[in-house]
């Protein structure tokens, strides 16, 4: 007998979100691509207050600020799309498993035949479809403009850097459906989620002034992410594999304690 649908269920169950959250990042993108023209003509005053407080502006992604990489790398792709897409990523990931449990709509869903390890599988592809639809929107939005604005970056550079973006994403979606998944109790999705997020974006940016604190950019998504440079040198290969490897990873793990606990309580 065939099963329900659960992967295109709970994209239809959270249209609403998944189109606001596509809007909301392809107009911020949108927002700050359109401001390069005013950052090209201010372009060495920018560069003299960088200049000024060089480790800050390294550990943020502003160290040059006068080419449409730098630009588009300090403002859109290092600070804000990957914060956007990763608290979109967290809040659907926390849904996925535990906010359908504590609404009750997960105990229908397994009254149907199909096993948890199915339902919880084809949540996670519907959450790395959210994530993909939200690197899409990244990248069509430069891509876009890059002909009015005179960008000149290429496809391929672009859509390199949108894939880093919503991998980072992935992962920390991944984090909350996996310990929503574990735990059933969507606070601890969302909290669990949020401060490995927070830890792993300070230790990607600031931790890195501090060299004790070092360390921290090699459990950090952030950094397999950002970290090559993907909007001047593509997808690192190696990097990459972590990104795909670390959400299936917590999700194997995650359906251990899934498939053993009573999700009716």
């Amino acid at each position: 007998m065939r099963g329900p649908d659960v992967f295109g269920a709970f994209l239809r169950d959270n249209r609403r979100g998944v189109l606001g959250w596509s809007a909301g990042v392809a107009a911020v993108t949108a927002l700050y691509t359109a401001f390069w023209p005013s950052m090209r003509e201010s372009g060495a005053a920018m560069a003299a207050l960088t200049r000024q407080m060089p480790e800050i502006a390294e550990a943020m992604g502003w160290s040059d600020l006068s080419t449409p990489e730098g630009y588009l790398r300090g403002t859109v792709f290092s600070l804000l799309t990957p914060i956007l897409v990763t608290v979109a990523s967290i809040a659907v990931g926390a849904r996925a498993i535990a906010g359908d449990e504590e609404e009750g709509g997960l105990e229908l869903v397994l009254a149907h035949p199909v096993s948890r390890a199915r339902v919880l599988w084809q949540r996670f592809a519907a959450l790395a479809a959210f994530d993909a639809l939200l690197g899409a929107a990244v990248f069509a939005v430069p891509a876009v403009l890059d002909s009015p604005l005179e960008l000149g970056i290429g496809l391929a550079e672009l859509a390199a850097a949108a894939a880093a973006v919503a991998l980072a994403g992935l992962c920390h979606g991944a984090a909350a459906l996996a310990l929503g998944a574990a735990t059933g109790r969507r606070a601890y999705a969302i909290g669990g989620a949020a401060v490995l997020a927070a830890v792993g974006y300070l230790g990607n940016t600031l931790a890195l002034q501090v060299e004790e604190l070092e360390w921290l950019r090699f459990g950090s998504a952030f950094y397999y992410a950002l970290g090559p440079d993907p909007l001047t040198n593509g997808l690192d290969p190696g990097f990459t594999a972590v990104l795909v490897a670390a959400p299936v990873a917590l999700v194997a793990l995650a359906g251990l304690r899934f498939d053993r606990r009573d999700v009716l309580v």
